[in-house]
């Protein structure tokens, strides 16, 4: 992508605007990311019709580089990993745990596959047998251990919407503006450029540069403007117990159509897969019998209680990678992916600094919208 042109001052060039007003549609957590790393350097107004997100708080918010991406993708998910721990250190109580991650939610031939690809390119992963398995988890029956399987050290989890609420707050602190509302579409300059957006409530906020993070939602926006942005909403049920004081897992299981974690405050959090699963034509009924084979994995699991379900979408672009930059709208930027969660810190960074200073780091490149022309 181009350079765009700076709104504050980048280098040797002058700046468009000593303080330039931003407004960032979506309160979840790519939406927070991108507002509180603006915050630092801009005046900005979020928008969101839910403080938190929609998808972030149905997510199981795994922090991973992931299995069957390609290496361009899996760098920018590692370089995420390591943002999320520089922002832990300048934002602290951001609610992450590196606990690691135990998978065996593969064939062997894809374990070892995963194994050879991600140890050549410098990931911390190693082979685990069963009893180093249950070193590391006690927790888990012995039954449903494997004989071995992949042990992750540098991954970990968040808890997405506090994580969300705490970025927002802190750009607020900022002087960051907080607009509970929905936004329906945007305001125009005489020229056709984007000068701001409208609300639900017909209030309007006037801004040099929108930012579109709202997930599924940023479809709609778009397509009222011509635009095509190729994204669904897939569904993802997740289940969780009621919180116990007891330490279940110390990282994550990613087991056979099992993904599990314990959240900071005591629930177990478990999809059958890491984003999920299908809720089926009767979520209830799925989620009771997920949670039975939650219950069945651990010793002493019928004392676990289930609390609720929940049913997410993700939005997911057709190709699988985000979206990220231009939208072919003068002054108007997009953020939309799955991995949200993973994603977020980078993706805050570097879109910050690519409207900032018109600079555009070269991994944005590959995330362009452009790429489904």
């Amino acid at each position: 992508m181009s350079a765009q042109t700076p709104l504050v001052s980048g280098g040797s060039e002058m700046s468009v605007q000593s303080s330039p007003n931003i407004a960032v549609v979506g309160g979840g957590i790519v939406g927070a990311s991108i507002a509180w790393h603006l915050s630092h350097e801009a005046n900005v107004t979020i928008v969101a019709e839910d403080i938190g997100g929609t998808a972030t708080p149905n997510s199981f918010a795994w922090l991973n580089a992931a299995a069957g991406n390609t290496k361009f993708y899996y760098d920018f998910r590692r370089r995420s990993m390591e943002r999320w721990r520089e922002m832990a250190a300048e934002l602290p109580g951001l609610p992450i745990h590196w606990g690691g991650s135990l998978n065996w939610n593969m064939s062997p031939d894809e374990l070892d596959a995963y194994l050879d690809e991600h140890s050549a390119w410098g990931y911390e992963i190693v082979r685990v047998n069963k009893t180093e398995i249950q070193d590391r988890e006690p927790t888990l029956q012995h039954g449903v251990l494997p004989e071995w399987g992949l042990y992750v050290a540098e991954e970990g989890a968040i808890e997405a919407d506090v994580a969300a609420r705490k970025l927002l707050a802190d750009a607020e602190v900022r002087g960051a503006t907080l607009l509970n509302n929905k936004v329906t579409g945007f305001l125009k300059k005489q020229d056709g450029g984007i000068s701001g957006v409208v609300t639900a409530s017909v209030v309007e906020v006037e801004a040099d540069h929108v930012v579109l993070a709202a997930g599924v939602g940023t479809v709609s926006l778009l397509a009222a403007e011509n635009i095509t942005l190729p994204v669904t909403g897939v569904a993802g049920l997740l289940v969780n117990s009621k919180p116990t004081e007891a330490k279940l897992l110390n990282g994550i299981v990613n087991a056979e159509q099992l993904h599990l974690r314990q959240t900071l405050d005591g629930r177990v959090l478990s999809g059958s897969e890491f984003s999920g699963g299908e809720p089926g034509d009767d979520p209830q009924k799925t989620a009771e019998e997920l949670f039975s084979k939650v219950q069945a994995a651990f010793l002493g699991g019928d004392e676990l209680v289930l609390d609720h379900y929940t049913v997410g979408y993700r939005p997911t672009p057709e190709d699988g990678l985000p979206i990220l930059g231009a939208t072919g709208l003068d002054g108007v930027t997009v953020a939309v992916m799955h991995s949200g969660v993973t994603n977020a810190a980078i993706v805050g960074q570097l879109l910050s600094q690519q409207i900032l200073t018109g600079v555009s780091d070269p991994a944005l490149a590959n995330f362009e919208l452009g790429r489904f022309a």
